[in-house]
């Protein structure tokens, strides 16, 4: 008897291949499968015709052949039993077809298209995971569940499919075998396939359809609406995507010119027109046929405006690697008090509008969140929410993040170009926070971007059209910054359409241990407070807000106790001595003696401030200068999370009321003498 090895990648493939080879060879041959990982460890395979799964076995199983042995590499058809998962497969949205490569992925679309089903919408995937459409949930595969990418809501396996009958017949002539299919169990074998002799994609590439018939089934698979026409506008051929595009004319689509169909078609134009079919706006291209030097006619693609709009928009995030997503929405937001029911409400209504928000309060009170509840909330929430906090981006990169640059525009930049915060944001939201802290010299692009809703990159003249929605955040008066010069007004005016305020945690009354259940919860911990030590959460000022407030959550959560003393509250909430919502000053209140005028309207950063002159005072005496990175890690070393935009803002204050000098580069900061006396006002005031 003749001998056959099976190889595929996976053993259980293998066997899978020798069962089905087994009911046409059975009497003729002896087969025996192997995995590639077996082929390894063999110094030959000694079977005279080496039967591969794919082509990409070749270069594995090649140097363990005979010489003299024979070579086949299958190709696979379509059972009846394949058929039977199709009834899962929806036919109003895309499906991945995950296999082990692109001709793999197309032939079984193919096949399936070959066998009747026409309304699928297939996309091939064979672990190209970069380049994958994310919006799509479903799958399709022929048992190659390993190449199924992470995500999806269904999975459809159709199973192992069948040698395909025209590999049996080759195999058996290089075996010598004649009349392969008069057994019993080959011909059941064969009457069990749905494609006829020739494998799917072979008959719709080859020779066996004519060029009209290929066509038709070539472009069943392209994922585009497509119509073909002659030379005088009638309808050759057109897909099932493109008959979808036109409902309610699929009957005269074959028998009327294409200027007929759709109104206001300029077939001479070869440029993306815009044209409403059935009241959708569709983007309709025109490209002729020249066969020789003779015009035969056209290729028409159509795309409907909106979906390519959102595919752009994936594709942006996707050039970027970077999600921008919104996270929260408002049932994010905890709280029953009137003051934090009733900002909500407000702010679900801001939703309804495109109009620009601006978000004010104090730092710590949710301002993002709001922003992103704000976005999902909208009509803009299948888009891009893109965050942008403009203390934490130095100066100089500020712009280049905002509006991109290209090529070339700038020592360093980036080959290709980037793509700015704006683009990202099209037909989505854009949120600016901290909007207090931008530059003057950027806030009059902000204004011509708001104004004209274009944006242009930095090294090109060419304007890019955008549909944004703005949400600006500040925790500082914007108002009494116009006043000093130092935020434009127009822009103020720009920004302030819809104003949004968010209370502070101190106004929330009840709201304090609503949120430490909830933050409690969320760590997985059951403490209770005793009541001594609930007084003293609820008249604590929380200066902090919620941010605060969490960080209180889980300094008590780490102290692994069943019930938590007052003496076992962070010192700084103990030493409060004072219940008037300030915080504690020493034992007088700030209101009652001759304070420094910064240091009363700095009041809610004064330990900020205090601590960077310290640190700036102690390297003073050390004849040192202090860099802002500096600042922060050793700031970070005293236990104070304070962040780079929190740090850089104190230290532009600090340099434009003369305490410090700061200069740019290396240069770092220096304290000077009023620095010093501020200093020693603030320790006086903080006891």
């Amino acid at each position: 008897m003749k001998k056959i090895a099976v190889v595929a990648r996976e053993k259980a493939f293998a066997q899978t291949i020798e069962e089905d080879l087994n009911q046409y060879f059975a009497d003729y041959a002896q087969i025996h499968s192997y995995s590639l990982q077996e082929i390894e460890r063999l110094t030959q395979l000694e079977e005279e015709c080496v039967v591969m799964s794919a082509l990409t076995t070749f270069q594995a199983v090649q140097p363990k052949m005979k010489e003299s042995a024979s070579i086949q590499v299958l190709s696979f058809a379509l059972g009846k039993e394949n058929l039977v998962p199709l009834y899962q497969v929806p036919t109003d949205q895309k499906v991945l077809i995950a296999n082990v490569d692109y001709k793999m992925c197309m032939q079984v679309a193919a096949q399936i298209y070959e066998a009747g089903y026409h309304g699928f919408h297939f996309i091939p995937y064979y672990g190209d995971e970069e380049n994958r459409d994310m919006s799509i949930k479903v799958a399709l595969t022929p048992n190659e569940l390993k190449m199924v990418p992470p995500g999806m809501e269904q999975v459809i396996n159709i199973g192992e499919r069948p040698v395909d009958p025209s590999c049996i017949v080759e195999l058996a002539g290089k075996l010598g075998i004649e009349d392969i299919f008069s057994s019993p169990s080959a011909k059941k074998a064969r009457d069990s396939i749905v494609a006829s002799s020739y494998s799917g994609i072979d008959r719709i590439l080859g020779d066996k359809l004519d060029k009209h018939q290929q066509m038709s089934v070539l472009i069943e698979l392209i994922e585009d609406a497509i119509v073909i026409t002659d030379a005088g506008g009638m309808i050759m051929i057109c897909n099932q995507k493109a008959k979808n595009l036109m409902r309610g004319k699929q009957e005269i689509l074959d028998v009327f010119p294409i200027a007929d169909i759709i109104p206001g078609i300029r077939i001479e134009e070869e440029r993306d027109q815009l044209v409403e079919i059935e009241g959708e706006n569709i983007i309709v291209t025109i490209r002729p046929i020249i066969s020789g030097e003779r015009y035969s006619g056209n290729i028409i693609t159509m795309k409907n405006f909106e979906e390519a709009e959102e595919r752009q928009h994936g594709m942006r995030s996707r050039i970027v690697r970077m999600q921008h997503e919104a996270r929260y929405d408002f049932t994010d937001i905890i709280g029953k008090s009137e003051q934090i029911q009733s900002c909500i409400s407000l702010a679900r209504k801001m939703a309804q509008s495109d109009s620009t928000v601006l978000i004010t309060g104090e730092s710590g009170t949710g301002k993002e969140v709001f922003a992103q509840s704000i976005h999902r909330a909208s009509g803009r929430s299948r888009f891009n929410f893109v965050a942008l906090n403009c203390a934490a981006i130095p100066e100089h990169l500020l712009e280049s993040e905002l509006f991109g640059y290209e090529e070339g525009a700038f020592t360093g930049a980036k080959k290709g170009g980037k793509i700015g915060y704006f683009e990202l944001a099209h037909k989505g939201t854009i949120f600016l926070d901290e909007i207090g802290e931008m530059p003057l010299s950027l806030q009059s692009k902000i204004l011509r971007v708001l104004e004209e809703k274009a944006v242009a990159r930095i090294g090109s003249n060419k304007l890019i059209d955008i549909d944004v929605r703005v949400i600006a955040a500040t925790n500082r008066d914007l108002w009494q910054l116009t006043e000093e010069k130092r935020f434009r007004e127009d822009l103020y005016y720009r920004l302030n359409v819809l104003p949004l305020e968010i209370p502070p945690l101190r106004q929330r009354k009840g709201d304090v241990f609503l949120l430490l259940s909830h933050m409690k919860k969320q760590l997985g911990k059951t403490w209770e407070l005793s009541e001594e030590a609930a007084k003293k959460l609820e008249k604590h000022p929380w200066k902090g807000n919620v941010r605060e407030l969490k960080n209180t959550a889980e300094y008590l959560s780490h102290l692994d106790k069943a019930f938590i003393e007052i003496t076992d509250l962070p010192a700084y909430i103990v030493e409060k001595g004072k219940e008037n919502g300030l915080r504690r000053t020493g034992f007088t209140r700030v209101g009652e003696i001759d304070c420094n005028p910064f240091i009363l309207s700095q009041w809610k950063d004064i330990e900020l401030f205090e601590h960077i002159l310290l640190l700036l005072e102690e390297a003073h005496n050390e004849k040192q200068k202090l860099g802002r990175r500096k600042l922060e890690v050793l700031l970070e070393e005293k236990g104070f999370a304070y962040t780079e935009g929190e740090i850089r803002t104190a230290l532009r204050k600090l340099a434009d009321g003369g305490y410090i000098k700061s200069q740019s580069g290396r240069g770092g900061s220096v304290i000077l003498g009023r620095g010093e006396d501020l200093l020693e006002e603030i320790k006086g005031l903080m006891g």
